[in-house]
Order: C-alpha cells, then structure tokens, then sequence
C-alpha cells in the first residue's frame, strides 16, 4: 500500500512581547515524505518596520524520549526570490534569508521555535525560545 498524507498548518511565532518580531508561516505538510513547505512573513512594529517574506522548504521528524513523551521537530530554510525583468535574460535567484527551527506537540498545535533572519540590510537577528500556537490561516504576499 501507497502512503498518503498532506495537510495544512499555520503557525504565529511569538508576539507574546511588546515589540519583538512575529513570524506568521502557512506550511503544507506531506506525511510520506515528511516534508514541509510553504511561506512565512516576520514583522514588527519598529521604525523602519521589518517586512522578510520567505519562501520555506525543510523536513520534520517525530522525537521521543519516552513512550508518552513525543514532540515534533521541524526544521526549515527559507529563501526570498529576487524578481528580475523578464527582459533581462537572467533566472530569478533565490536567496537564503530565514532558518526556523520549530519543536512542537505531538498533535501539531503548540510547541517553541529558535529562528534566525536576514534584514533588508542584510543584518543577521535571532530569536530563541518564541512561543509557537496554532492559529487560522492568514494571507501572506510578496
């Protein structure tokens, strides 16, 4: 028999602190696999505002320590797509942007996150220990 599996999830990456970074991801997540994909935007009501939108690819793994003790791993890379003018002749290049580390409950709902970004500037920032929960799907742009 062919395994079969794919669901939807979408997360909200801290927002438990007055001005720290929030991190929205839309994942799809292929049981077979045990791949994930999808598109995450960080932001944060600072003065410039922070605006990463990233394209994540990664894989995910059950991790138990005890019977009754299961979490879930998720590791992602994220990637910004450059746009350029179709008249240009070059392919879009993706760059690295985001990586997300995410250990979750065994039921997917809630769980914490360390993550890493590159700002517009091309400053590194990271994150430990953000607070992770699921919530309803939200529309991301480019």
């Amino acid at each position: 028999m062919e395994k079969v599996g794919l669901f939807i999830a979408s997360y909200q990456i801290g927002g438990d602190k007055p001005g720290a970074p929030l991190f929205n991801v839309n994942l799809s997540i292929y049981t077979p696999g045990k791949t994930v994909s999808g598109i995450g935007h960080i932001s944060q009501a600072t003065n410039p505002p922070l605006d990463v939108v990233t394209h994540l690819k990664g894989t995910y793994t059950y991790m138990c320590v005890m019977p009754k003790n299961c979490h879930i791993q998720v590791r992602l890379t994220g990637s910004s797509v450059v746009k350029l003018s179709p008249v240009s002749g070059v392919e879009p290049v993706a760059l690295h942007n985001v990586e997300l580390l995410m250990v979750l409950t065994e039921d997917w709902k809630t769980g914490g996150a360390n993550y890493s970004y590159l700002d517009k500037a091309g400053n590194l920032h990271e994150v430990e220990g953000a607070p992770v929960k699921e919530i309803s799907p939200k529309s991301i742009s480019e």
